[in-house]
């Protein structure tokens, strides 16, 4: 049974369906689709650190020292072949972690962009060297506003090799935080950024994050609710300053909401005798806590730090 020659035909009606323009995004629907893809984030690292790998069975607060004693490391790499090694090992890590390909995935924006920094880089332009490929050739060098641009633009062996080693790094160091992030539910990665932090920040820090969501779902509440309470006009210049203006006036509601329920919890927590100085004791890093893959961490991270920095050729 075939399809009948009336289905097959495009009348005037869904030509002009077909041919209408996408309409603009309106302010509005912008920061809305934000916090909700904030929200999603959050959501998709707490999947990807409840998988069953090597750096998710580890602790957050020596997982995090190591991840920043690589970095600092890594800052003192001046050849090419040292980066790689720390890059190699972010890469080893997310595969033994099983989140190798979520990883490509969120280096892929910042990929893009230090690419279209380093590649300027690499013209005798910005670094002089010997030339490698030739570009374009003047009949003689131009200057503007104290600017000389040579006669011939070509990219230097020197410039390329600056270009390459300031993509590395900005990669390897990408993937050693995404890593740590990837790998770490938010809720213990918070608490284990807030035992490095002295004194009540501690508390402080532990409780924004908490609070943080509450106040992300009050804006969520606030755009569609004033969706909800008018008609749907198409987007122009003026719906947007019309949503401009109303955002900045929320933004004003939820600071003065946000000083209110600090207030509120302050008095909440005096309340109830609460001690900090207790939960900072009950903080502390114990033998107890620390577990094989934790001492296998160590191991290897002391292993390679001691080679990075004792080896000549790095």
């Amino acid at each position: 049974m075939g399809i009948p020659d009336w289905l097959k035909t495009v009348t005037r009606d869904e030509l002009q369906v077909v041919n209408i323009k996408k309409p603009r995004e309106r302010f509005l629907d912008k920061t809305l689709r934000h916090v909700v893809s904030f929200v999603e984030d959050t959501m998709f690292n707490e999947r990807t650190s409840s998988i069953k790998g090597f750096l998710q069975g580890t602790e957050p607060r020596i997982k995090i020292v190591i991840i920043f004693l690589f970095i600092i490391v890594l800052s003192f790499q001046k050849t090419v072949s040292g980066i790689v090694v720390f890059l190699s090992l972010a890469l080893l890590l997310a595969l033994l972690s099983g989140v190798l390909i979520t990883l490509l995935k969120r280096l892929m924006p910042a990929m893009v962009f230090t690419m279209l920094i380093a590649l300027p880089a690499a013209l005798n332009l910005i670094v002089d060297g010997e030339p490698m490929v030739m570009l374009h050739e003047f009949e003689k060098p131009h200057t503007f506003y104290q600017i000389t641009i040579p006669a011939h633009i070509s990219v230097t062996k020197q410039g390329a090799l600056s270009a390459l080693a300031l993509f590395l790094r900005v990669m390897a160091s990408a993937s050693l935080v995404f890593l740590l992030t990837l790998t770490t539910p938010p809720n213990r990665f918070i608490k284990a950024v807030s035992s490095f932090v002295p004194g009540a920040f501690k508390s402080i820090v532990s409780i924004s994050y908490r609070y943080i969501f509450f106040l992300t779902r009050k804006v969520e509440e606030f755009i569609m609710g004033f969706r909800a309470r008018n008609i749907s006009l198409p987007a122009t210049r003026h719906s947007s300053l019309i949503g401009q203006r109303w955002t900045a006036s929320r933004m004003g509601l939820l600071f003065s909401m946000s000083i209110r329920l600090s207030a509120e919890l302050e008095r909440a927590m005096e309340a109830r005798g609460y001690d900090y100085n207790f939960e900072v004791q009950s903080e502390r890093l114990k033998v107890s806590d620390i577990s094989g893959p934790d001492i296998l961490l160590i191991i290897f991270s002391i292993t390679i730090i001691g080679v990075m920095l004792w080896t000549p050729l790095m």
